[in-house]
């Protein structure tokens, strides 16, 4: 397909650029091992181009836990180098705001459900309380008020559990 293409081509891209670095990387080390410049330009290796999940996977579990290539942390250029990480930096944050949002909700809508839980449950044990008293059989009262007395524990237990 065309998107594999595409996808093929920025990798082969990457490749290029990676090998030129190697290359230029050893030419240095060559001219002076003894620098500290093996520390500060470090081998690229595949770990470092591997593509970040937050891209490919948004609500993956262990967000968190994701770590930037060394390359990405080095010194360069301050004021575009600055610019991009603080751009990097908010998309994090409003990533990472969206998630606690997104959270915020669904623990306000699991407090309500839960809430409605009891109530419903409540309301069964009114109805059958309302039918229990105007039965006029014996049977039909008995087993009106075995009905009310299950939805009263089925109350009572949701109660204390959503305490």
């Amino acid at each position: 397909t065309r998107t594999k293409k595409e996808i093929q081509k920025v990798v082969a891209r990457i490749n290029k650029h990676v090998r030129g670095y190697q290359r230029a990387r050893q030419a240095i080390l060559r001219l002076d091992p003894n620098s500290n410049m093996a520390e500060k330009y470090q081998e690229i290796l595949p770990d470092d181009l591997a593509v970040s999940k937050e891209v490919t996977e948004e609500n993956r579990f262990g967000q968190g836990t994701s770590k930037l290539a060394w390359f990405w942390m080095m010194e360069g250029e301050q004021s575009q180098l600055s610019l991009q990480w603080c751009v990097v930096y908010r998309i994090n944050w409003l990533k990472a705001r969206a998630r606690r949002d997104r959270w915020k909700e669904e623990v306000t809508l699991v407090r309500h459900e839960m809430l409605w839980t009891c109530l419903w449950f409540e309301y069964h044990k009114d109805m059958w309380e309302k039918r229990a008293l105007e039965s006029t059989k014996p049977g039909k009262e008995a087993y009106a008020k075995k009905q009310m007395g299950l939805w009263n524990d089925f109350a009572k237990k949701a109660r204390l559990m959503f305490q």
